[in-house]
């Protein structure tokens, strides 16, 4: 999140490209969150220890108790102004923590259960970014699972320019097939890859003239329009979410 968007934030006024990201990028983190549970037997009782990264204010745990999932929730950011802010700050459910990730966290090694983490690795230095991931591989449990998004390129495209986006922060774009490597050199499986949705991308809708996305730009507009096809499109978008496991 961008410097701006969090001034429109705290000062209540509705940004529509934060509101883009909440219904597609966390919607997907918190269906992924759903699936684990499931899959994992958890419930309200046993429930799944969960850490985000870059978690700003912990919207998603609060998004995810409106929807009854209960979890454990540690959420962690580098802005203290973000957690200040936190509608979850005060449930006994809830840890957060102000700290950078690059200098290691304090929560302990093996201790949850899943990882989650959107629009973060784009703003770690390229040098730092092995030691991020041997860091979170570290605090997942055997069986654990891990969900990062991000903005990225491909070794055939770029689809996303530094010098384009020094402003929002971006540092580093890692290129998908090299990030996947780096993952499972640490330790990791990959489980799957989805693409997603990205604001800066080149991406461009390969079919504009499709009887569907016309319908949808017709009634929503283009933009959102296009960050639906980017969810759904299962090529490389500029833009994704990677799952790996740790077994």
């Amino acid at each position: 999140m961008t410097h701006s968007q969090y001034k429109c934030q705290v000062q209540g006024k509705e940004s529509f490209i934060d509101n883009l990201f909440v219904v597609f990028s966390q919607s997907y983190l918190i269906n992924k969150v759903h699936e684990y549970h499931k899959e994992k037997g958890h419930d309200n009782k046993n429930r799944v220890k969960l850490l985000e990264l870059g978690c700003y204010n912990g919207r998603v745990m609060h998004f995810m108790t409106q929807q009854m999932l209960f979890v454990n929730y540690t959420g962690v950011d580098v802005t203290q102004k973000y957690l200040a802010h936190s509608p979850v700050q005060r449930r006994k459910d809830v840890t957060l923590l102000c700290e950078d990730v690059t200098k290691g966290l304090s929560v302990a090694d093996g201790s949850q259960d899943m990882i989650i983490s959107s629009e973060v690795l784009e703003h770690i230095n390229p040098e730092d970014l092995p030691g991020v991931i041997q860091t979170l591989y570290d605090k997942l449990k055997l069986g654990g699972r891990i969900c990062v998004a991000f903005p990225m390129n491909t070794k055939d495209k770029m689809y996303h320019n530094l010098e384009k986006e020094k402003g929002l922060g971006h540092v580093n774009f890692p290129v998908c097939e090299d990030f996947i490597e780096l993952c499972e050199n640490i330790g990791f499986t990959l489980n799957h890859y989805d693409s997603g949705f990205t604001l800066k991308s080149s991406y461009r809708v390969p079919n504009y003239k499709d009887p569907l996305y016309k319908k949808i730009r017709d009634r929503l507009g283009s933009p959102v329009a296009r960050a639906i096809w980017m969810t759904i499109d299962d090529g490389h978008t500029g833009g994704g979410y990677f799952t790996f496991d740790k077994l």
